[in-house]
Order: C-alpha cells, then structure tokens, then sequence
C-alpha cells in the first residue's frame, strides 16, 4: 500500500508541477530571473518533501505551493506594469563594449573577467573587441554580442519602453528628453507615452504605437 501511495504521489507531484508553470507563463530556462528560480526552486523542495514523507498528505505540500504560484502572478503583472519594480527584481542590462571600448569598470563591478568576455567574442566568430558593436550582459546573466558589421542600432535598449522613457539610455547617448520628443514628433508621435517600443538606428527610428484594442489579433 506504501508502494502505491508513492506511485500517487509522483502521479501527482507531476501534474501539479506541470499545471503550476503552465499557469505561471511560458519562458526559456535561458530567460529565468532570478525571481523565477527562487520560485522554482522553493516549489521542487516542497514537492521532493510530500513524495520523501509517506505518510505526511500532500495537500501540505499543495497549499504552499499555490500560494507562490498566486504570489509569482501578482508579482509578475506588477512588473509588467512598472519598470522601476521589473529593474528591482530583474536588474539592468549592462554594456561591456560599445563600439569597440571595453568597459573595464563596469566589467569589475558584475565581475566579469576578460577571459569569458573573449571567450563570448570568440564564440561569435570575432577576433577582438575592435569588430563589437555592443557587447550587452543581459540581466539573465547571458552575453549578446551586436558585431559591427550587423550591427543596425546606435544604441542597443530602447528609448522608450512601453510609454515609458529611459533615462539612462538617453544620459549614454548624451541625449535630453526634448530632442527624443522632437524626433518623435518629425515621425508624427506626440507623446512618449503612444510609443510601445522606439530604438534608435543608424539612419532613422524604429517607432511601434501602442495598439488602442486591448484584444490583439495574430493576423
């Protein structure tokens, strides 16, 4: 009867894990934060304990379970809504090599040494830091290299997140907020607050309205 038990409870253990992220959302192991992985973490201890305790019942287990999984949905729409909260939990991206110039100082502060930096550069077909556009440590902890020659971007975050400006971007670039909005206006954009998404290329904007319809259509 112990035997079979246990055989219930990993029946159980993986439904209840598969049903769990599924609700949670969908997202490459690559693309965790670090949030993601306490959550995760947090809930296959809970699930190792209710299948190692025979005799404890797994609603123990369940409750808690669903409890971070209701917390990790509020967290998440909270994040989607504002950008400080998401750069609080996320973090910032941060750019090693902009055309070229290796930022040592900000290297040292995410301890990234110069052995892993070439080591990405090399595993992009490059030789040097000379042919890199942008190197980026994307707050996941991956390296995205923007080679120069493919390189299409002034500067590879965007201006404007969502309605909402980014500042640091624009202090990069030695950028103000009037000439952003100037430029938004010669595209026919108003206000930032219309803009979803708007990079700046190399010889123009790439400027994405928010949609009115709130119900989007794939095709």
């Amino acid at each position: 009867m112990e035997y079979i038990m246990l055989v219930i409870k990993c029946l159980a253990v993986y439904f209840v894990s598969i049903f769990a992220l599924r609700i949670m959302g969908k997202r490459e192991v690559g693309e965790l934060s670090v949030f993601d992985i306490v959550i995760y973490l947090v809930m296959s201890e809970l699930l190792a304990i209710s299948i190692s305790e025979p005799h404890e019942t797994i609603l123990k287990s369940l409750i808690p379970i669903f409890t971070l999984v209701i917390m990790q949905i509020i967290i998440s729409w909270i994040l989607l809504k504002s950008k400080k909260i998401r750069d609080i939990f996320d973090g910032k991206s941060v750019i090693l090599i902009h055309n070229g110039h290796i930022n040592q100082e900000k290297m040292r502060n995410n301890r990234y040494n110069i052995d892993d930096l070439m080591s990405q550069i090399r595993s992009h077909d490059l030789c040097s830091p000379d042919e890199v556009a942008f190197a980026i440590l994307e707050n996941n902890g991956q390296l995205s290299i923007l080679p120069k020659k493919d390189c299409k971007v002034k500067y590879p975050s965007p201006l404007i997140s969502d309605g909402i400006i980014n500042q640091r971007a624009l202090s990069d670039i030695h950028r103000d907020q009037e000439w952003l909005l100037q430029n938004l206006n010669r595209e026919g954009v108003e206000k930032a607050e219309d803009v979803f998404l708007c990079l700046w290329l190399k010889n123009d904007f790439y400027i994405v309205k928010k949609e009115i319809n709130s119900k989007n259509k794939l095709f």
